[in-house]
């Protein structure tokens, strides 16, 4: 699998110092919906950048949770722009967003069972086959279980995968943000992740209020998520390209610019 090493995500407040600045950045993943369709400083920025680096989208559009609707413009529009960006994969969230055309604005746990499973394995097939290129699903942080759940997180995505034969993007704060809030040892959790699949790991930070964590990407990655990055690399054997999430309280880009050269150097201690 590709490694492309450790990019941020690429956020308007950031665009001069992309433009201008020597970075230690090996790559970009953008918010799809954010640049497709943009003219301007938005695709002169994106421009300046895939002359340079890789980028890679990440959507919030194609609702894996709702199996029943693809929205064919939506579709159509992303096909368009990745033809152009010609990324190695593109990735997009395990979740619902939307149903029959109502969007919700939140990012919402899917039903874990047979019928979902299969409904949602359908929904990925369909994606592979009219973007024909590789897929990637993420794992996200959710903050209620439902009694009508068939399975546990890892063996639903699993079988998603098995079943589908897409890739993983692992989003290791989300993990550990839920292992928080519902009790759970996050290593256990990502050692029963068909870790063969994972093309890309999430890293971001969060919010802990106490009685709840809140995954909201406005702080620095905490030690607990970056041990658990590097035992996750360890039992992987091998490097996996890197996203640093910072999406709330956005700091300069000298900020984010040394998280990206910590996880640099965590990489290398796992070598």
């Amino acid at each position: 699998m590709h490694n492309l090493g450790v990019g941020v995500g690429l956020r308007r407040q950031h665009f001069d110092n992309v433009l201008s600045t020597q970075l230690d950045v090996d790559w970009f993943e953008i918010i799809s919906e954010n640049f497709m369709q943009f003219g301007g400083k938005t695709q002169a920025v994106l421009e300046h950048i895939k002359s340079k680096c890789p980028v890679i989208p990440h959507g919030l559009g194609l609702c894996l949770g709702d199996p029943f609707s693809f929205d064919l413009d939506y579709a159509q529009n992303l096909k368009s722009f990745m033809d152009d960006l010609n990324p190695p994969w593109f990735s997009d969230h395990l979740c619902f967003s939307s149903f029959e055309k109502v969007h919700y604005h939140d990012l919402l746990p899917v039903l874990k069972t047979e019928e979902s499973l299969d409904l949602i394995s359908e929904k990925i097939l369909r994606i592979q086959d009219y973007f024909k290129r590789p897929f990637a699903l993420e794992n996200i942080s959710y903050y209620w279980n439902s009694p009508d759940h068939a399975m546990g997180e890892s063996e639903f995505i699993s079988r998603l995968i098995e079943k589908t034969k897409c890739h993983l993007l692992l989003d290791l704060n989300n993990v550990y943000v839920n292992s928080c809030n519902f009790k759970f040892d996050p290593l256990v959790e990502v050692k029963q992740l068909p870790l063969h699949s994972v093309i890309q790991i999430h890293l971001a930070g969060h919010t802990d209020l106490g009685d709840i964590v809140i995954d909201n990407h406005g702080a620095h990655i905490c030690e607990e998520v970056l041990s658990l990055y590097q035992k996750c690399l360890r039992l992987m054997q091998r490097d996996v390209s890197t996203l640093i999430e910072w999406d709330y309280n956005i700091p300069s880009f000298t900020v984010l610019n040394a998280e990206v050269i910590k996880v640099k150097s965590l990489r290398l201690q796992c070598n």
